[in-house]
């Protein structure tokens, strides 16, 4: 990441997307297909090693590109290794462990985006393909994207009537928007992608046509873990931040760590962050071991997000007014973890499944 990205970063932050060529080279390393099988290009490694991953990915200072970078291994693909074919994953499991092929996922639409049960983009079956319209908002990696797995309606109204369909990007009737201006996120492309009377073959199919909903589902875990990860290392370098800028601004005599409101400030941050990465780390030892825990994972993304949010903030609040301004990188941080809160799940999401998880409704 030193290498290969922190040299970029703000190149790519200015463009509002990263250079497609770096996913070839993460592939080249092994690092894209960590949680795959080897005979796939994977690694076969657990989850904690993809904490680590995670954690690195953040380092340059920007969540943006490590968003992306997690759509491709850990929100995408994780359904297509679950349910695909082998002729499926010959096909795009390869491509994604070695960088060659891109990979996003189609969930959220203008009117839908955590009730994914009720989404509207419809694929008709018609012989050997499915006819497919519809439009999707938000997607990460539409831009630099080979594939998309599409979140699609093949039958009637609810969860039972959803379907995943692999749809090669240049396919004829799908097209890309213009990336979204975000408030943050920059090094990560997000625009709409609409379908058009797009003919997808059948046999891009990904599991079983109305058990599209199940197979996303049973990924979940993995996606809120990386959004913990993101956010408690948006926290750790905002907090590293505040630490470096209060050691060497000089106020009313001396530094302003050297003032009690600033360094016991500062010892609520560190409690926080570490507390978040415990939590998170809990929660993969648990999903390492085979135990259900979508409660303490839920926990984990809640407190996690919430949490950087609070740290980040006050890590503005100690720069005070630089801060405020480009180039500090408290003031990135600040923008791009606003999204953790709400994207794979919301706090709110999170909360209704904590509940339900506790036997409470």
């Amino acid at each position: 990441m030193a290498k290969e990205v922190q040299p970029k970063i703000d190149e790519w932050e200015q463009n509002g997307c990263y250079d497609k060529a770096v996913f070839k080279r993460m592939g080249d390393l092994g690092f894209l297909g960590l949680s795959y099988p080897a005979g796939y290009g994977g690694q076969a490694a657990d989850i904690k090693m993809s904490l680590v991953f995670w954690e690195e990915l953040c380092r340059p200072g920007a969540l943006g590109f490590p968003m992306s970078v997690m759509v491709h291994t850990d929100m995408a693909s994780p359904s297509l290794a679950r349910v695909g074919t082998p002729e499926q994953k010959e096909r795009y499991l390869k491509a994604v462990c070695s960088g060659a092929k891109v990979m996003a996922i189609a969930i959220t639409e203008p009117n839908h985006g955590s009730d994914v049960a009720n989404i509207e983009t419809r694929a008709v079956r018609e012989g050997d393909y499915y006819r497919v319209n519809g439009r999707k908002m938000f997607i990460t990696n539409s831009t630099r994207a080979d594939v998309v797995n599409t979140v699609v309606r093949t039958g009637g109204a609810g969860y039972k009537g959803v379907s995943l369909l692999l749809i090669d990007a240049d396919t004829p009737g799908l097209s890309v928007g213009g990336k979204l201006d975000k408030m943050g996120m920059w090094s990560s492309d997000t625009a709409e992608i609409v379908f058009e009377d797009c003919l997808v073959p059948g046999t891009n199919l990904l599991g079983k046509e109305g058990e599209g909903f199940y197979a996303l589902m049973a990924g979940l875990e993995r996606e809120r873990l990386s959004a913990c990860a993101l956010s408690y290392m948006g926290a750790q370098i905002a907090l590293e931040e505040s630490i470096k800028y209060a050691k060497s601004r000089t106020q009313f005599g001396k530094s302003i760590i050297g003032h009690q409101v600033i360094s016991h400030l500062i010892a609520d941050m560190a409690t926080e962050v570490e507390a978040g990465k415990r939590l998170a780390y809990h929660a993969a030892s648990l999903y390492d071991s085979g135990i259900k825990c979508n409660k303490e994972v839920s926990m984990a993304k809640l407190f996690c997000t919430e949490m950087a949010l609070r740290v980040i903030n006050n890590a503005v609040q100690i720069h005070g007014g630089y801060g405020f301004v480009r180039g500090f990188a408290v003031e990135r941080l600040y923008r791009d973890a606003r999204l953790a809160t709400i994207g794979a799940g919301t706090s709110q999401i999170m909360k209704q499944v904590i509940v339900r998880e506790m036997g409470l409704r």
